[in-house]
C-alpha cells in the first residue's frame, strides 16, 4: 500500500483521495462541522459566515482542503529536493496525522491556517537562491503577520521566520528589519483602523488570549496513547532524517532544521493560549508530516511502512469511532 506513494505517479493523487475518505469513513455516521472560538483570532469572523453549511457539504470541503494541503506541502518539499526522489509519502503522512483526533476532523481555524503555514514554508524554501531577497523577506514577514493575526496560536511562526532568514540567508541587518516590518504591517493597519473608529480597546483586549493552561483530557489514557504513538513515529522520522542528512545538499539540510524548530515551537502553544487545546496542535501536523514521511520513504523493505500505515488506520478508527472525544 505505502509503496504506491513512494513514486511520483498521477495515480497516487487518486490514492490520497481514497485514503482521506477511507480513514474518515465515520463521516457517514456523523458529518464534520465548523468549530470556531472567539479566541481564535480574526479568522473567527470569516468562518462564522459558513457555520450554517449542511454537514455533507462541510465533509466535501474538508476532504478538498486536506488533500490540497497535503499536495501543496508535498510539492514544496519535492521542489526543494528534500528527498532523493519525488514521492507522495509526505502527503500520505499529513492525511493520516490530521485524522488522529476527533476534534481535528472538523473544519477549524487551525485547519484553515495550515494552508498559510504551507505557503509560508514554500516561501522560506525559496530564500536560499532568490534573486530578490528583500521582496521575499518582506513577503515572508507579511504572511507571518497575517497568519498570527488570523489565528493567535500561530504566534511562534514569527520566531520561525527569523530562524529561516538566519539559516538560509547571510546575515544582513537590513533584511532582518524588513522582516520585522513585514510582520508588523498587518498589526499596524488593524491598530490604525481600530483607533480611528474608537475601538482600539479591542486591540489591547486581544492580549487576554495569553493564559497559562493545564491540559485535562477527557480520556487521559487514550490521549496519552495517541500522542505517544504519533510522537514515537515522529521521533523515528527525525532519526532517519539525521542518518540521511549527510547525503543531502546544504539547502535541504537547512530547511529540515527550520522544520524541526517549527515543530518544537508549534507544540507549545496549547500551554499558554486560551482555548488552544487541542485544535492548535493541528498546526504541528504540518512539520510533523515531513518527518513522519521519512518513516514511509526510506525503508527498503515495505513491511515496516505497511505495518505503520495500518497501525495509523487502526488508531484512527478506534479513537474516532469508539472514543469520539479527547
Amino acid at each position: 500500500m505505502v509503496s504506491f506513494f513512494k513514486d511520483k505517479s498521477p495515480a497516487a493523487v487518486f490514492g490520497l483521495v481514497i485514503v482521506s475518505i477511507g480513514v474518515r469513513a465515520f463521516f457517514w455516521k456523523q458529518s464534520p462541522s465548523i468549530v470556531i472560538s472567539s479566541n481564535d483570532g480574526l479568522i473567527y469572523y470569516l468562518l462564522q459566515n459558513f457555520s450554517a453549511l449542511p454537514g455533507n457539504l462541510v465533509a466535501v470541503i474538508y476532504h478538498m482542503l486536506i488533500v490540497i494541503q497535503a499536495l501543496r506541502l508535498n510539492y514544496a518539499l519535492n521542489d526543494a529536493r528534500m528527498f532523493s526522489k519525488p514521492a507522495y509519502t509526505t502527503s500520505l503522512a499529513y492525511i493520516l496525522l490530521t485524522a488522529l483526533l476527533p476534534s481535528w476532523n472538523n473544519i477549524t481555524a487551525a485547519l484553515v491556517i495550515n494552508s498559510m503555514i504551507i505557503w509560508l514554508i514554500y516561501r522560506m524554501i525559496r530564500l536560499y537562491n532568490t534573486q530578490k531577497p528583500k521582496t521575499l523577506v518582506y513577503n515572508i514577514g507579511l504572511i507571518t503577520g497575517c497568519t498570527v493575526l488570523l489565528y493567535f496560536p500561530s504566534l511562534p511562526l514569527a520566531l520561525v521566520a527569523f530562524f529561516a532568514v538566519a539559516f538560509l540567508r547571510p546575515f544582513r541587518f537590513n533584511e532582518w528589519i524588513i522582516l520585522l516590518i513585514g510582520i508588523i504591517t498587518p498589526f499596524y493597519f488593524l491598530a490604525g483602523w481600530l483607533f480611528l473608529n474608537d475601538r482600539f480597546y479591542l486591540f489591547t483586549d486581544a492580549l487576554k488570549i495569553f493564559h497559562l493552561t493545564i491540559i485535562r483530557p477527557v480520556n487521559l489514557l487514550v490521549t496519552i496513547a495517541t500522542f505517544a504513538f504519533a510522537g514515537l513515529v515522529t521521533i523515528i522520522g527525525i532519526f532517519m532524517w539525521q542518518s540521511n542528512n549527510g547525503k543531502m545538499v546544504i539547502h535541504a539540510r537547512k530547511v529540515w532544521s527550520i522544520l524541526f524548530i517549527m515543530l518544537i515551537l508549534l507544540l507549545s502553544t496549547v500551554y499558554y493560549m486560551r482555548d488552544a487545546w487541542p485544535n492548535a496542535l493541528l498546526l504541528a501536523t504540518v512539520p510533523a508530516a515531513t518527518f513522519v514521511s521519512n518513516v514511509f520513504f526510506y525503508p527498503k523493505r515495505n513491511i515496516g511502512p505497511a505495518l505503520l500505515f495500518w497501525l495509523f488506520v487502526a488508531l484512527i478508527v478506534y479513537v474516532n469511532w469508539f472514543v469520539i472525544k479527547i
